[in-house]
């Protein structure tokens, strides 16, 4: 963007004054007779430019606010070009009034200076104004207007931006014109423009990050707010409409703006803002409609927030990834729930049932104290609130676990009520059985039960649903435990020591998991079935400890359904 003179105005009058004195003693020229014309002219002119070419600028200044953001003004009006601007054309204007009366009482060489001053002045006053209208119309442009943004959008700016709409409501957000910005373009369809506004915002809050620490952006401080409303509302916000515009590249770049955050955020360990992001890539996943552009964005969404949490989680941010991992499988047991009969299967929810949350989950488990292996984490499955808290490492993989079993409750009430599967069954087996192996090579005894526990609860729906549905999960969910784990799983499902089917049962996609972790309603997948899963699991316990007994290999199991030996078919379940 051009710049207006960079001299500061101190400067400028002292380099006229210097000019001005320097001029006045070279000449000779005696202006008593024609002194008063040259400073008449000068002031009509003056004023008649500076009235026509501001009426110009204020057209520009209309042009952009109503085109990007009427929260421009404020930008405009607070430009030091335009102060510097107005003040060198008054000083200006009052040089030659002051000529004008002085003008029959001072002497010859005073006359002089005193021209010499009003000339100078008008010359710069001149120049000034050329460079700011200059500017200003640039910015009109959804180029200049961008780059003047990122001139504004240091993190020096942001930080007291933020300060001060924290303690005045009437003040702008540091981020709520270049996010306007953003949406304006997307209005347009211009996409270009889009890219570099989002692109703009990545840049400078990178350059923000490396500068705050995370007491600076806590919950609850300006800063903090500032970002948390940037990740989990407005980026996220403007994804969504790139998705309604049809502008598949216009929200694949928020996404990744937002990933890109996250990213830097964990690099400076600022977890709160980590946190956010992976809100903010949350509420993509779930909220986006379901045509192709809506898919992708979805699936690229998926694919870096499950990248980004794996970097917390190896970098042992827990709170993150707990949370992260919480809000992912929420968000995307939410997006199940809402389609209905598709002919796009199978993405983007197979890799994060196969790939990403057993990935977390990994990483967690070999990071995290043993003495996060509490079965009591389960029974309560609590957040951490005052006194009694669960540790970030308990979180964290309460969070993997709980996770897990929303989106697979998902997928399973998915294919009940519409009759096709939106899931690779095999894949999420095979998360399932991976998941298992993980907890298997640690020391986390209890939770190993929990989770092979959870898996025969699905082996007992898939068997009760019927043969079209859940295919080959079970052929899939293989897994190498001792019969000693094995037989003490299933005595614990059946003395009620160990909850396997609450997690399963609860409706997906339901209240936020992650404010209020107790609440939500249970209906069982499987409404009326042939036997209750205890009674089930009584009459398959030797055949699952022969199984164990086979070091892995799987024996099919053959459900006993009644007098005929058949399913019900046609899924007598609640969808």
């Amino acid at each position: 963007m051009k710049e207006p003179l960079r001299w500061p105005v101190p400067a400028i009058f002292a380099v006229v004054a210097g000019v001005s004195i320097l001029a006045a003693e070279l000449t000779n020229y005696d202006l008593s007779g024609n002194g008063q014309q040259v400073l008449s002219t000068l002031a009509s002119i003056q004023a008649a430019v500076f009235a026509i070419v501001f009426s110009v600028v204020i057209l520009g200044i209309q042009l952009s606010t109503s085109r990007y953001s009427t929260r421009l003004a404020d930008l405009f009006r607070s430009d030091g070009a335009y102060k510097k601007t107005v003040g060198v054309f008054a000083a200006s204007l009052a040089a030659d009034i002051i000529g004008l009366l002085a003008f029959t009482h001072v002497s010859r060489f005073t006359l002089r200076l005193l021209t010499s001053v009003a000339l100078g002045l008008a010359s710069a006053s001149f120049a000034l104004l050329y460079f700011f209208v200059d500017r200003t119309l640039e910015q009109t442009t959804p180029e200049g207007i961008i780059k003047r943004v990122k001139q504004e959008l240091t993190p020096s700016q942001i930080i007291a931006d933020a300060e001060a709409a924290d303690n005045d409501p009437s003040e702008t957000d540091p981020f709520l014109v270049p996010v306007s910005i953003v949406r304006s373009a997307i209005d347009d369809r211009d996409v270009p423009a889009a890219t570099r506004a989002l692109n703009v915002i990545d840049n400078q809050v990178e350059e923000l990050l490396k500068q705050v620490s995370t007491d600076q952006v806590e919950d609850d401080t300006p800063v903090g707010d500032s970002l948390e409303e940037l990740c989990t509302n407005r980026l996220p916000s403007a994804g969504e409409k790139s998705v309604d515009e049809d502008l598949e590249e216009a929200g694949s770049e928020a996404v990744d703006t937002l990933s890109s955050i996250g990213s830097n955020s964990v690099k400076q360990e600022l977890e709160p803002v980590a946190i956010h992001t992976s809100q903010g890539l949350g509420k993509l996943v779930s909220n986006v409609d379901f045509s192709t552009t809506g898919e992708n964005v979805r699936k690229e969404a998926v694919d870096e927030s499950g990248e980004l949490l794996k970097e917390a989680a190896e970098a042992e941010l827990w709170d993150t990834a707990g949370t992260g991992t919480r809000i992912l499988g929420w968000r995307a047991a939410q997006s199940v729930v809402r389609r209905g009969p598709t002919e796009r299967r199978k993405l983007p929810y197979t890799s994060l049932s196969l790939k990403y949350i057993p990935e977390v989950f990994e990483e967690v488990v070999d990071g995290a104290p043993d003495e996060a292996d509490s079965l009591d984490l389960f029974r309560r499955a609590s957040r951490r609130e005052e006194d009694d808290w669960t540790s970030p490492e308990e979180w964290a993989l309460w969070s993997c676990y709980a996770s897990m079993a929303e989106i697979t409750s998902a997928f399973i009430r998915y294919e009940v009520q519409h009759g096709e599967d939106i899931v690779d069954w095999s894949s999420a087996g095979s998360g399932w059985a991976k998941g298992i192996s993980t907890l298997e090579e640690s020391g986390y005894d209890e939770m190993l039960r929990q989770w092979l526990g959870t898996l025969l609860y699905l082996e007992y729906i898939e068997s009760e649903v019927g043969n079209q549905l859940m295919s080959n999960f079970r052929a899939a969910a293989r897994y190498d435990v001792s019969e000693d784990l094995m037989e003490q799983t299933i005595d614990e499902i059946l003395s009620e020591d160990l909850d396997v089917q609450s997690r399963i049962d609860s409706l997906p996609g339901q209240i936020d998991p992650v404010e209020f972790p107790r609440t939500g309603s249970t209906v069982r997948p499987v409404s009326d079935p042939d036997y209750p899963f205890e009674e089930w699991l009584e009459l398959h316990k030797e055949i699952y400890l022969d199984r164990a007994k086979g070091s892995g290999m799987y024996a099919e199991i053959e459900v006993e359904r009644g007098d005929n030996g058949q399913g019900d078919d046609d899924g007598d379940t609640d969808s």
